[in-house]
Protein backbone atom coordinates (compact mmCIF):
# COMPACT_ATOMS: atom_id res chain seq x y z
CA UNK A 1 0.00 0.00 0.00
CA UNK A 2 1.09 3.55 -0.95
CA UNK A 3 1.22 5.83 1.93
CA UNK A 4 2.14 9.61 0.86
CA UNK A 5 3.64 11.80 3.47
CA UNK A 6 3.88 15.63 3.47
CA UNK A 7 6.66 17.24 5.50
CA UNK A 8 7.00 19.82 8.56
CA UNK A 9 8.08 23.14 8.19
CA UNK A 10 11.20 22.69 6.05
CA UNK A 11 9.09 21.57 3.32
CA UNK A 12 11.74 19.44 2.33
CA UNK A 13 11.31 15.97 3.84
CA UNK A 14 14.59 14.71 3.78
CA UNK A 15 14.77 14.17 7.42
CA UNK A 16 12.02 11.47 6.86
CA UNK A 17 14.40 9.28 5.42
CA UNK A 18 14.43 7.21 8.16
CA UNK A 19 11.19 6.98 9.09
CA UNK A 20 10.23 6.00 5.19
CA UNK A 21 12.63 3.01 5.51
CA UNK A 22 10.91 1.78 8.59
CA UNK A 23 7.67 1.81 6.95
CA UNK A 24 9.11 -0.68 4.43
CA UNK A 25 8.98 -2.99 2.94
CA UNK A 26 5.05 -3.17 4.00
CA UNK A 27 4.52 -0.14 2.75
CA UNK A 28 5.58 2.03 -0.44
CA UNK A 29 6.33 5.33 1.60
CA UNK A 30 6.70 8.05 -0.22
CA UNK A 31 7.58 11.96 0.71
CA UNK A 32 6.64 14.70 -1.44
CA UNK A 33 8.74 17.73 -1.75
CA UNK A 34 7.08 21.72 -1.40
CA UNK A 35 8.50 23.85 -3.72
CA UNK A 36 10.73 26.27 -2.31
CA UNK A 37 8.39 29.43 -3.88
CA UNK A 38 7.83 31.88 -0.82
CA UNK A 39 4.47 32.64 -2.97
CA UNK A 40 2.93 29.38 -1.47
CA UNK A 41 0.90 29.60 1.63
CA UNK A 42 -1.53 26.42 2.70
CA UNK A 43 -4.52 27.39 -0.09
CA UNK A 44 -1.17 27.21 -3.03
CA UNK A 45 0.19 23.70 -1.66
CA UNK A 46 -2.83 22.03 -1.54
CA UNK A 47 -3.71 22.91 -5.10
CA UNK A 48 0.04 21.97 -6.05
CA UNK A 49 -0.49 18.47 -4.10
CA UNK A 50 -3.80 17.54 -5.40
CA UNK A 51 -2.38 15.98 -8.29
CA UNK A 52 0.40 14.18 -6.96
CA UNK A 53 -2.40 11.91 -5.25
CA UNK A 54 -2.29 8.45 -6.44
CA UNK A 55 -5.28 8.06 -8.85
CA UNK A 56 -5.21 4.19 -9.23
CA UNK A 57 -4.03 2.53 -6.40
CA UNK A 58 -5.46 2.42 -2.26
CA UNK A 59 -3.24 5.03 -0.18
CA UNK A 60 -2.76 7.04 3.20
CA UNK A 61 -1.68 10.49 3.96
CA UNK A 62 0.82 11.20 6.52
CA UNK A 63 1.27 14.66 7.59
CA UNK A 64 3.57 16.20 9.57
CA UNK A 65 3.27 19.50 11.74
CA UNK A 66 2.95 21.99 9.17
CA UNK A 67 1.28 19.77 6.69
CA UNK A 68 -1.43 19.35 8.67
CA UNK A 69 -4.22 21.79 6.92
CA UNK A 70 -2.86 20.67 3.55
CA UNK A 71 -3.47 17.05 3.94
CA UNK A 72 -6.92 17.85 5.89
CA UNK A 73 -8.08 19.59 2.94
CA UNK A 74 -7.14 16.86 0.42
CA UNK A 75 -8.68 14.44 2.75
CA UNK A 76 -11.32 17.35 2.62
CA UNK A 77 -12.30 16.26 -0.82
CA UNK A 78 -12.41 13.11 -1.23
CA UNK A 79 -9.79 11.19 -3.32
CA UNK A 80 -11.39 8.30 -3.98
CA UNK A 81 -8.16 5.89 -3.23
CA UNK A 82 -7.17 7.92 0.16
CA UNK A 83 -8.17 5.36 2.73
CA UNK A 84 -6.67 6.66 5.81
CA UNK A 85 -5.47 9.99 7.00
CA UNK A 86 -2.76 10.77 9.42
CA UNK A 87 -2.02 13.50 11.53
CA UNK A 88 1.36 13.99 13.20
CA UNK A 89 2.26 16.57 16.01
CA UNK A 90 0.08 18.41 13.82
CA UNK A 91 -3.05 20.55 14.03
CA UNK A 92 -6.07 21.81 12.07
CA UNK A 93 -6.12 25.64 13.32
CA UNK A 94 -3.34 27.60 14.75
CA UNK A 95 -1.62 25.63 17.43
CA UNK A 96 -1.05 26.52 21.39
CA UNK A 97 2.58 25.79 22.26
CA UNK A 98 2.41 24.17 26.06
CA UNK A 99 3.91 27.10 27.42
CA UNK A 100 1.51 29.73 26.78
CA UNK A 101 -2.52 29.39 26.52
CA UNK A 102 -2.66 31.67 23.30
CA UNK A 103 -2.45 30.32 19.90
CA UNK A 104 0.04 31.19 17.01
CA UNK A 105 -2.57 33.70 15.86
CA UNK A 106 -2.41 35.85 19.00
CA UNK A 107 0.97 36.86 18.27
CA UNK A 108 1.52 40.04 16.59
CA UNK A 109 2.56 39.79 12.72
CA UNK A 110 6.20 41.39 13.29
CA UNK A 111 7.09 39.41 15.81
CA UNK A 112 6.73 36.16 13.23
CA UNK A 113 8.76 38.58 10.57
CA UNK A 114 11.09 39.99 13.17
CA UNK A 115 14.35 37.59 12.59
CA UNK A 116 15.44 34.96 9.93
CA UNK A 117 14.73 31.93 11.58
CA UNK A 118 17.65 30.09 9.57
CA UNK A 119 19.83 31.95 11.87
CA UNK A 120 18.20 31.23 15.47
CA UNK A 121 20.55 29.69 18.00
CA UNK A 122 21.30 26.02 17.25
CA UNK A 123 20.32 25.14 20.71
CA UNK A 124 17.35 26.87 21.11
CA UNK A 125 16.26 25.35 17.81
CA UNK A 126 17.68 21.82 19.08
CA UNK A 127 15.61 22.04 22.66
CA UNK A 128 12.27 22.92 21.11
CA UNK A 129 12.60 20.46 18.15
CA UNK A 130 14.56 17.44 20.04
CA UNK A 131 14.72 18.28 23.49
CA UNK A 132 16.43 15.19 25.22
CA UNK A 133 16.21 12.84 22.33
CA UNK A 134 19.11 15.23 20.97
CA UNK A 135 22.48 14.10 19.64
CA UNK A 136 25.55 14.44 17.85
CA UNK A 137 23.96 12.84 14.71
CA UNK A 138 20.95 14.78 14.79
CA UNK A 139 22.34 17.92 15.96
CA UNK A 140 24.19 17.97 12.64
CA UNK A 141 20.93 17.01 10.68
CA UNK A 142 18.92 19.74 12.39
CA UNK A 143 22.14 22.17 11.26
CA UNK A 144 21.72 21.32 7.59
CA UNK A 145 18.13 21.63 7.53
CA UNK A 146 18.50 25.04 9.15
CA UNK A 147 21.19 26.17 6.56
CA UNK A 148 18.82 24.53 3.47
CA UNK A 149 15.83 26.87 4.37
CA UNK A 150 14.91 29.79 2.36
CA UNK A 151 14.07 32.65 5.19
CA UNK A 152 11.35 34.05 3.05
CA UNK A 153 9.32 30.97 2.65
CA UNK A 154 10.00 30.09 6.42
CA UNK A 155 8.53 33.38 7.17
CA UNK A 156 5.68 32.45 4.63
CA UNK A 157 4.70 29.12 6.19
CA UNK A 158 5.07 30.54 9.47
CA UNK A 159 2.19 33.59 8.80
CA UNK A 160 0.28 30.81 7.71
CA UNK A 161 0.63 28.68 10.15
CA UNK A 162 -0.40 31.64 12.71
CA UNK A 163 -3.88 32.23 10.96
CA UNK A 164 -4.86 28.72 9.96
CA UNK A 165 -8.42 27.11 10.44
CA UNK A 166 -8.97 23.92 8.69
CA UNK A 167 -11.77 22.99 11.09
CA UNK A 168 -14.49 23.25 8.62
CA UNK A 169 -12.52 21.05 6.20
CA UNK A 170 -11.84 18.45 8.89
CA UNK A 171 -15.85 18.23 9.37
CA UNK A 172 -15.30 16.70 5.68
CA UNK A 173 -13.34 14.27 5.96
CA UNK A 174 -14.89 10.93 5.74
CA UNK A 175 -11.90 8.78 5.99
CA UNK A 176 -10.68 7.36 8.92
CA UNK A 177 -8.14 9.46 10.99
CA UNK A 178 -5.39 8.91 13.51
CA UNK A 179 -3.54 11.72 15.53
CA UNK A 180 -0.02 10.59 16.45
CA UNK A 181 0.79 13.08 19.40
CA UNK A 182 4.41 13.40 20.95
CA UNK A 183 3.94 13.41 24.31
CA UNK A 184 7.30 15.96 24.84
CA UNK A 185 6.18 18.21 22.20
CA UNK A 186 7.07 21.58 23.04
CA UNK A 187 5.50 23.67 19.72
CA UNK A 188 2.07 21.93 19.58
CA UNK A 189 0.56 20.95 22.60
CA UNK A 190 -2.18 18.82 23.14
CA UNK A 191 -5.23 21.09 22.89
CA UNK A 192 -4.09 20.55 19.25
CA UNK A 193 -5.29 17.16 19.43
CA UNK A 194 -8.17 17.62 21.40
CA UNK A 195 -9.47 19.97 18.80
CA UNK A 196 -9.36 18.07 16.18
CA UNK A 197 -11.45 15.51 18.74
CA UNK A 198 -13.82 18.09 19.23
CA UNK A 199 -14.46 18.66 15.53
CA UNK A 200 -13.96 14.93 14.71
CA UNK A 201 -14.76 12.95 17.86
CA UNK A 202 -14.13 9.38 16.20
CA UNK A 203 -10.31 10.38 14.95
CA UNK A 204 -8.11 7.80 17.37
CA UNK A 205 -5.26 9.41 19.22
CA UNK A 206 -1.90 7.78 20.12
CA UNK A 207 0.70 9.24 22.46
CA UNK A 208 4.24 8.39 21.76
CA UNK A 209 7.16 9.74 23.81
CA UNK A 210 9.12 12.10 21.88
CA UNK A 211 9.62 15.15 20.58
CA UNK A 212 8.19 17.57 17.96
CA UNK A 213 10.45 15.84 15.68
CA UNK A 214 8.73 12.90 16.03
CA UNK A 215 9.15 11.04 12.52
CA UNK A 216 12.63 11.66 12.82
CA UNK A 217 13.41 11.17 16.71
CA UNK A 218 10.99 7.90 17.44
CA UNK A 219 11.06 6.89 13.48
CA UNK A 220 10.71 2.93 14.18
CA UNK A 221 7.95 3.52 16.81
CA UNK A 222 6.20 6.11 14.73
CA UNK A 223 6.31 3.46 12.22
CA UNK A 224 5.26 0.65 14.45
CA UNK A 225 2.06 2.59 15.59
CA UNK A 226 0.97 3.81 12.20
CA UNK A 227 1.34 0.30 10.49
CA UNK A 228 -0.59 -1.59 13.43
CA UNK A 229 -3.51 0.86 12.96
CA UNK A 230 -3.66 0.82 9.13
CA UNK A 231 -3.66 -3.11 10.10
CA UNK A 232 -6.72 -2.86 11.90
CA UNK A 233 -8.46 -1.08 9.74
CA UNK A 234 -8.01 -3.95 7.36
CA UNK A 235 -6.85 -2.13 4.58
CA UNK A 236 -2.66 -2.60 5.45
CA UNK A 237 -2.66 -5.10 2.54
CA UNK A 238 -5.06 -3.39 0.02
Amino acid sequence: MRCLVLPGLDGGGEWLDEFLAAMAPRFDARALAYPNDPTLGYDALTEWAWPQLPAHEPFALIAESFSGPVAIRLAARRPPQLKALVLCASFACAPRPPWSPLGLAALPAWLLHAAPLRQAPLPWVERAVLGRWSNPQRRERLRATLAALDPAVLRKRLSEVARVDARAALGEVATPMLYLQAAGDRLVSAHSCEEIRRVRPQTECIALEGPHFLLQSRAEDAATQIGRWLQRLKIAAS
